[in-house]
C-alpha cells in the first residue's frame, strides 16, 4: 500500500488539472478570416447598439473572450488590461471582453478589477461559437481576436491562456505596423 500512495496522490492531483483542460474548437477563426458580426450594448440606455464591425471601421476591435468573471486569470487579465489601457488606445484599439456572465456581473467585474474596456454578455451563446472560442460543455475559452477596419482578423490568439498585457500590446503594435 505504501508504493501504490505515491501513485495515488498522483492521480488524484493531476485528475482536476485534466478537467480543466479546454481543447480549441476546430472552427477557431485564423488570421485572414472575415470577423462575424455582433452587436455592442449601446452607450446609454434607450439608445441602439452598434455593431462590432462599424467600430472596426474607425478602431481595431480586440475581442477578447474570456471564461468568467472573478476567476483568478481573468481577475488578473483585465486588471492589468485597465492598467495598461493607454497602451492600446495609443494604438487606436478597442478592447471588447465577452463572456456568458450576466451583464450585471460583469459591470460589477469592470468595476471592481478598474477594467476600462466594453465588455459582451453572451448568455445566448451566440458570439463565442462565431468565434470558435467555445468549449465542448457551452464554456468558453481564453481566445483573442484583432479586426482592423476591413473586417478581418489580422491577429490571433487561441492559445487559451493568459496573456503578458505588456507584451500582447506590443505584438499587437508589430502586426498593426505592418
Amino acid at each position: 500500500m505504501r508504493k501504490l500512495l505515491p501513485v495515488i496522490l498522483l492521480v488524484l492531483l493531476a485528475v482536476p488539472a485534466i478537467g480543466q483542460l479546454q481543447i480549441a474548437a476546430p472552427n477557431a477563426l485564423k488570421v485572414g478570416d472575415a470577423a462575424p458580426d455582433f452587436t455592442l450594448p449601446a452607450a446609454q440606455r434607450g439608445q441602439p447598439g452598434t455593431s462590432v464591425l462599424e467600430l472596426a471601421k474607425t478602431k481595431n476591435v480586440l475581442v477578447m473572450f474570456f471564461p468568467a468573471a472573478f476567476t483568478p486569470g481573468c481577475t488578473t487579465e483585465f486588471t492589468q488590461a485597465g492598467i495598461h489601457y493607454d497602451k492600446f488606445t495609443a494604438l487606436n484599439v478597442e478592447l471588447i471582453g465577452i463572456s456568458r456572465d450576466q451583464m450585471g456581473s460583469l459591470n460589477k467585474f469592470k468595476e471592481t478589477v478598474g477594467a476600462k474596456n466594453l465588455f459582451v454578455s453572451d448568455l445566448d451563446y451566440n458570439i463565442i461559437p462565431k468565434y470558435g472560442a467555445n468549449t465542448a460543455a457551452r464554456g468558453t475559452n481564453r481566445f483573442y481576436s484583432l479586426i482592423d477596419s476591413t473586417g478581418k482578423i489580422v491577429w490571433a490568439d487561441t492559445s487559451n491562456r493568459v496573456l503578458d498585457t505588456e507584451r500582447l500590446a506590443n505584438d499587437l503594435a508589430a502586426v498593426l505596423k505592418k
